[in-house]
Formats: C-alpha cells, structure tokens, sequence
C-alpha cells in the first residue's frame, strides 16, 4: 500500500505529523479508503499550520483523533441510513 506524500513549506514539523499520524493510523488498520485519508490528514494538519501549531506530535495526535471521529460518524451515518435520508 502506497500513500500520497505531503509536505508544507511553512512548517516542516507538518510532514512529520502527517506521517506519524499515517504510519499510526496504517498499523491500527483504521485505513479504509487510502486516497480519502491522506487527504483529510493533509487538509487538517494544513490547517493547524495556518492557526500556527508547530509541535509535530500534537498535530499528528489531532489529526488522529479527528480521522477517527470523522469514521466514526461517518459509519454511525451509514448504520443509521441517514446519508440515505440526507439524498447522499
């Protein structure tokens, strides 16, 4: 399994983070749709270096804990049939 790199030019600790939350996320097996999750992991540690984080850890145990909630809800949608009832 492949996965897209990232890097931030503002804030070299982002790609840190970012492969520490992948690499965690890979090994727990929360990895479902690879393309997805690179992208959400990108798009909220980008966004934590705009709110001006720099500590690595901190970013990538967001950025973790953020994915998980987003499945999360995401599978309680599906369980429930409310991204039927939404026209999704």
């Amino acid at each position: 399994m492949t996965h897209i790199i990232f890097s931030d030019y503002r804030n070299p600790a982002a790609e840190q983070a970012y492969e520490i939350a992948w690499d965690f996320l890979l090994r727990t097996g929360a990895v479902g749709e690879e393309f997805e999750t690179c992208v959400f992991l990108a798009q909220r540690i980008s966004a934590m270096v705009e709110q001006g984080h720099t500590n690595r850890i901190r970013m990538a145990n967001r950025a973790i804990s953020e994915y998980q909630r987003h499945v999360d809800q995401r599978d309680g949608d599906i369980r429930s049939g409310s991204l039927l009832a939404r026209g999704r």
